[in-house]
């Protein structure tokens, strides 16, 4: 079983799907590789001796955007076909039972642990990802750790984070997501929100943080459940955060209000294609606590141009959300459900056997309603017959 992201990039090697690249600049060049490599279904892609960073201090990306990395992250063969990740994904959620994580008081990721002045972000080779970006974006393949300071639910999601300076980070999160509503509450309260964001992790540790998980239920707990055993993490001192304790680099803080601090975040090249918009003031994580493993890898996942598909989980989640809603609604004979386009969420297509005069619509009608894969971005919404498969856009 895989644990860390250094065991992934080990099976990624013995399946032949890892490229080590040499003194890249991280100034574009390591954005253009990954880029020219996820729209022709390349190798992970490993950069060493990046230019102006010592050996050792490395970047990890494309780990995910081709089906080698997204199946091995997930647990599914590689023999699976998409609707058969659905398929399995569906019974999964129907079984699921939380496993939480384990506490240890040590792991890798402590092996340098820095405070106050020795903290500096900048020791790491963050690239600048896209021409247009208004800076070095650390934190696209980042999970975001936060706790509801009501229910002390643990929850952590993926949102974009600019370095901004040695010991500051901004970082965006849309309204309603779980962060946003979180640091919310704890401004509310005259209080800064404890943040952990963690730079390196096991792949399947980011792939659950980008699909949206109901309020309420801790990503750790299914990742636990998908491995059968319970996430290793040591806990924070300053913030109290749980960390994953095999984690590449985690940078733990709080977040004032953004009356109290807020910088310029933006823009950056956004899933959907393009740059959705520009400069603005965004709230920001003061550090407190920076740790990282030797010879630190950082794991980079920026968003690339449609139609590669940049986030595996959220088609084969967001199916199975809808999927199984749709079920919930008494709505016979589907099929098959899959969702394409920018992010993997734009295209919803659903395959059913047409009972009565009406039903397609009605499924079609329904589906519309749902937040995932209908009301929140789903932009379009396709019935097909029951025999055509509904993942795959040439059948469709």
């Amino acid at each position: 079983m895989i644990d860390d992201l250094r065991g992934f990039l080990d099976a990624l090697k013995e399946r032949g799907k890892l490229q080590v690249v040499n003194n890249a600049d991280w100034d574009l060049e390591i954005g253009t590789i990954n880029e020219l490599m996820a729209e022709r279904q390349g190798p992970a892609l490993l950069f060493d001796n990046i230019k102006g960073y010592p050996q050792g201090f490395r970047v990890a990306t494309n780990l995910l955007h081709h089906r080698v990395g997204q199946k091995l992250a997930f647990g599914f063969s590689e023999e699976m076909t998409d609707m058969e990740c659905v398929a399995d994904w569906k019974e999964k959620w129907k079984r699921y039972e939380p496993v939480p994580p384990v506490k240890v008081k040590d792991g890798p990721i402590k092996e340098n642990t820095l405070k106050g002045n020795d903290i500096d972000i900048y020791k790491f080779p963050t690239p600048k990802w896209h021409t247009h970006d208004g800076g070095r974006y650390i934190g696209t393949g980042v999970i975001t750790i936060t706790r509801d300071p009501e229910t002390g639910w643990v929850n952590f999601g993926t949102y974009r984070v600019m370095i901004q300076d040695k010991t500051t980070l901004a970082f965006y999160a849309s309204p309603g997501k779980h962060a946003t509503i979180m640091r919310e509450k704890y401004w509310a309260m005259g209080k800064p929100c404890p943040v952990a964001m963690c730079f390196g992790q096991d792949p399947l540790l980011f792939a659950i943080s980008t699909i949206a998980l109901p309020w309420g239920m801790p990503e750790y707990d299914m990742v636990g459940y998908i491995k059968g055993k319970g996430v290793e993490v040591v806990i924070d001192e300053e913030t109290g955060l749980p960390i994953p304790a095999t984690a590449e680099i985690v940078a733990c803080g709080f977040s004032p209000s953004p009356e109290e601090d807020s910088r310029q975040e933006g823009p950056f090249g956004e899933w959907q294609g393009y740059y959705a918009s520009g400069t603005r003031n965004e709230p920001v994580v003061h550090i407190k606590t920076l740790y990282h493993r030797n010879d630190p890898i950082l794991f980079g996942q920026p968003p690339v141009k449609p139609p590669v598909n940049t986030w595996f989980p959220i088609p084969i989640h967001t199916a199975t959300f809808l999927w199984n809603e749709l079920e919930k609604a008494n709505m016979m004979d589907i099929k098959g459900v899959y969702v394409h386009g920018p992010g993997n969420r734009i295209i919803a297509v659903i395959s059913l056997k047409q009972r009565y005069l009406g039903h397609a619509k009605q499924v079609a009608t329904l589906a519309g309603a749902f937040l995932q894969g209908g009301a929140c971005t789903g932009r379009y919404i396709i019935t097909v017959d029951e025999d055509i498969d509904p993942s795959n856009l040439d059948e469709v």
